[in-house]
């Protein structure tokens, strides 16, 4: 091996080492990752310079060779590189990925990996849907189905409507037979795509079209608030009561807020990706129950009051039970009363009152 890497040295002065990897199968719809490297096994530093630049090409091989697409790779410090082909829409077959070399035959030493052979198989012809594809809005998406040869093994789904994960993804049983069937609460008439993979991966995508009601964009989503003073180590409560669909739950601006929400099914989730201008938004599917959330600052010596607006939802509700479903201690009425500067500094004013009658 010390033997084959000084040999490699050698020749990488007047020629590189390059090595490309891909798997040896993709499912269609699936992305295609090719990576590479230019170090040479027990050689620190990489052949190529980083920066080094060429494209990597995605052929078929169907009967002729024939470029389906094409990405430009570049070198990093650490020798290594990488390209993503998409490959929704492509035919099942089989295809190479090739690195080009830019002074062919010049740059790329004897030793070097430049091709690999892949294999796109399309599972998409496993899926059969049972439930209509076109479907009247009633507030809920019906799935339902059997895919070929998955047995009782549970195919995980997730659901977009334009571009928006709207649900997912996660698992859903199946029987013996492969059959599926499950209700996915949804906000308006649309498109949905609905992804279905297993344990082996990518399945396919299938389209299911809502009709019959308008979408959010054409009517007013309710919208209501509630607020309460919060500081980092006495934080503001709320309950809200969702609405089926889409809630969308947002915080005022002025103060670095942090929100956590523990959902309908008990899980908790925690926020923080605005600043000070902009408010925490929140957005989730429900299903009709009620959401808990605690709004505290960033910082340990902000204070201030939050308002928490709900839209697509029944009521926001300051709430006294809510520190218990988060596990915090529920404040007692000392901890809740005026506090102790603020009854001295009323006490000084009433002195200085009296004395004046005086």
């Amino acid at each position: 091996m010390t033997l084959l890497a000084m040999m490699l040295l050698v020749s990488s002065a007047s020629a590189a080492y390059v090595r490309i990897d891909a798997p040896d199968t993709v499912y269609v719809g699936e992305p295609l990752k090719v990576t590479g490297t230019s170090l040479v096994e027990g050689i620190t530093k990489p052949s190529l310079n980083p920066g080094f630049s060429t494209d990597v090409i995605l052929y078929s091989v169907k009967h002729t060779k024939s470029e389906v697409d094409r990405k430009t790779i570049v070198v990093q410090e650490d020798g290594l590189f990488s390209a993503t082909f998409k490959t929704e829409g492509l035919a099942a077959g089989d295809y190479t990925v090739e690195i080009i070399d830019p002074d062919s035959p010049n740059t790329f030493g004897g030793s070097s990996k430049t091709l690999q052979f892949l294999k796109l198989v399309d599972r998409s012809g496993d899926i059969r849907i049972n439930s209509p594809l076109v479907q009247e809005f009633d507030g809920s998406l019906d799935i339902a189905g059997t895919i070929a040869e998955i047995g009782s093994a549970g195919v995980q789904i997730g659901i977009e409507r334009d571009g928006t994960t709207v649900y997912g993804p996660e698992y859903i049983r199946t029987d013996a037979n492969g059959a599926f069937s499950t209700t996915v609460p949804i906000s308006g008439a649309g498109s949905y795509r609905v992804a279905f993979s297993d344990k082996k991966g990518y399945i396919g995508t299938v389209l299911f079209v809502v009709t019959g009601a308008p979408t959010p964009t054409d009517t007013e989503v309710p919208v209501v608030s509630a607020s309460a003073p919060a500081t980092r180590s006495a934080p503001a409560y709320f309950e809200v009561d969702t609405r089926v669909g889409l809630v969308a739950i947002t915080t005022s601006t002025g103060i670095d807020w942090v929100v956590e929400y523990i959902d309908e099914g008990g899980r908790l989730h925690k926020i923080n990706d605005a600043g000070l201008l902009d408010p925490e938004v929140v957005e989730f599917s429900a299903q009709g129950g009620r959401v808990y959330v605690k709004v505290y600052p960033v910082g340990y010596s902000d204070r201030g009051t939050v308002q928490l607006s709900a839209a697509n939802a029944y009521a926001v509700r300051v709430s006294q039970g809510a520190p218990g479903v988060f596990g915090d201690a529920t404040p007692t009425p000392a901890e809740t009363a005026t506090p102790l500067p603020a009854v001295l500094a009323l006490f000084a004013v009433l002195v200085v009152i009296f004395s004046r009658r005086g």
